[in-house]
């Protein structure tokens, strides 16, 4: 019963969009990859530029102690408004988009979503290390627990907005996975992602485990 209501949902949604039928992904959707901060967004972002697929970047955030190889971020992103300005440059590239701002891609486009997942606590013992290195002030225990709550939240809530839109096609990527099995995690997503040719010898490489505490 689940699946046929879905179905109706991402019916429904296609027809007050106006979007084209999924077959049109293939040539014409862009790559993002999304997650919470901290959930392995920049790693990704690295192993598809490895992999052969060209990043939009404009490189205002550089790189440091925390993400070593850099952060791979587009401003543009965090300007909602902006989105019908830049997008059609995303076009056969990669472009991050952390969660919070997926809802805000404009429904003329397809997009093929990986989105990256990782343990809520080792995200929010990430995020106290950043605010501490960057601020001098590291979250207290309180702070900790409500963004725990609101993480799961909106969490919830977007990943069933993205199930509801039939412009976009998603693959939930673990971190935990790409870190223990790389070899596997890249396979899936060249699976996903046939059109790109992603070199997948290359995309591995990127994957080093002396950064998990910050990346």
């Amino acid at each position: 019963m689940y699946g046929d209501l879905m179905k109706h949902t991402r019916d429904f949604f296609r027809s007050v969009m106006n979007v084209a039928p999924p077959g049109s992904f293939e040539h014409a959707a862009i790559t993002v990859v999304s997650g919470l901060p901290r959930s392995g967004t920049s790693m990704m972002m690295q192993a598809f530029q490895a992999g052969g697929l060209e990043p939009l970047t404009d490189g205002k955030r550089t790189a440091d102690s925390r993400n070593p190889r850099g952060y791979m971020e587009f401003e543009a992103v965090k300007s909602p408004g902006s989105y019908g300005d830049w997008l059609h440059e995303a076009q056969g590239k990669v472009v991050k988009v952390i969660s919070h701002f997926l809802t805000h891609l404009p429904a003329t486009q397809f997009y093929n979503v990986v989105f990256m997942v990782r343990d809520l606590d080792c995200v929010i013992r990430s995020q106290k290390d950043m605010s501490e290195f960057f601020s001098g002030v590291a979250l207290d225990d309180t702070q900790g627990g409500d963004l725990r709550g609101a993480y799961e939240k909106h969490l919830q809530d977007v990943l069933h907005w993205l199930h509801c839109r039939p412009n976009f096609r998603i693959l939930l990527m673990p971190y935990e996975d790409v870190i223990d099995a790389p070899d596997i995690a890249f396979r899936k997503i060249q699976a996903f992602l046939p059109s790109t040719g992603l070199d997948h010898t290359a995309m591995v490489a990127q994957v080093e485990r002396s950064f998990v505490h910050h990346t």
